[in-house]
């Protein structure tokens, strides 16, 4: 897992929006394996990655609607696979409806936890290679945050994963540590050899807990 961290305005997020080809670099280039982003399909290259954000929108109908999303072809097989890894399942067995509970408009009838599930679950049902996840325990209480932490260990398992990173707690576990700063990297390295530079940005980072 590579976590990306920076003040905010370095460009966290425009890595994720290039990635995704949302839009596409001025100078320089985006490789996948090595080969230029801008010479694949398209399609193909979003059907191999799937992202978790901060704030998960989901549709008016049912949490199996709302996995299902994008992925009309996947079997109820799927669905409850899905739905296993990412702890959907640890609440929609109390649900009469189960996995046919309706959300509501924007997913209202559910917490913020579970959403944030099922946003998981929409993501793994693609059987991403790459899974970009954009901090998406920051605004959970303690209790939503243990299930879908839980849920995220499970979906990192056999997967790229760059994970934008606002938490120490995400960026202690991260196999490299990606520090942006105007836009540009500043410093690469594991999190023990990032805080053994002396003046480095990234201690600096964690001193003042700036990662927004």
């Amino acid at each position: 897992m590579t976590a990306i961290v920076g003040s905010s305005g370095s460009g966290k997020s425009t890595v994720a929006s290039l990635l995704l080809r949302l839009y596409d670099p001025t100078k320089g280039s985006i490789l996948l394996d090595k080969h230029d982003l801008r010479l694949l399909d398209s399609a193909w290259v979003k059907s191999q990655i799937s992202i978790v954000s901060q704030e998960p929108i989901l549709f008016s109908g049912s949490i199996k609607d709302n996995i299902l999303y994008g992925m009309e072809s996947a079997t109820d097989v799927d669905v409850e696979e899905a739905a296993r890894l990412a702890h959907v399942l640890q609440f929609t067995d109390n649900m009469t409806d189960g996995l046919n509970t309706m959300v509501g408009e924007r997913g209202i009838a559910l917490s913020g936890g579970q959403r944030q599930r099922v946003a998981i679950a929409r993501a793994l049902i693609k059987k991403p290679t790459i899974l970009i996840l954009d901090e998406a325990t920051s605004a959970l209480d303690a209790e939503s945050e243990y299930f879908v932490q839980e849920a995220l260990e499970r979906a990192i398992r056999g997967r790229t994963v760059i994970t934008i990173a606002h938490r120490l707690s995400t960026i202690r576990n991260a196999d490299k540590i990606v520090v942006l700063d105007g836009g540009q990297i500043a410093e690469i390295g594991t999190y023990t050899e990032l805080m053994n530079l002396e003046h480095g940005l990234f201690k600096k980072l964690v001193k003042h807990q700036t990662f927004t």
